[in-house]
């Protein structure tokens, strides 16, 4: 009987150098660049999030950080125009979300 180890003899050949090798070259493959949206969709982000927060009703928000994106499911609670945050109560607890982040709303009512 053949008792093979599988992963363990595979990975006990592969260099240190190999495998952050491996890891930053899967980072390369997910990362997603940032869009780059004009003065009307820009626009009309900032309607969605202001619609969504005089409604009251459920959005979900996505935004781009360092290459991934990011979706909150929730109420928009506080829109804070100083800072450029707002704030979305979802089933997790709140979350601050700063404005210049946010790619993509949707309303869900």
């Amino acid at each position: 009987m053949i008792r093979d180890r599988g992963n363990i003899k595979w990975t006990a050949m592969m260099l240190p150098e190999h495998i952050t090798e491996l890891k930053s070259w899967k980072d390369e493959d997910d990362y997603i660049e940032r869009p780059l949206f004009d003065e009307w969709e820009l626009e009309s982000i900032q309607m969605e999030i202001e619609l969504a927060f005089k409604r009251q009703c459920d959005a979900k928000i996505t935004i781009w950080k360092k290459g991934k994106t990011i979706m909150y499911t929730g109420k928009i609670s506080v829109l804070d125009h100083r800072l450029g945050l707002i704030s979305v109560e979802g089933p997790f607890g709140e979350d601050r979300i700063p404005v210049a982040d946010v790619i993509r709303v949707d309303s869900m009512d």
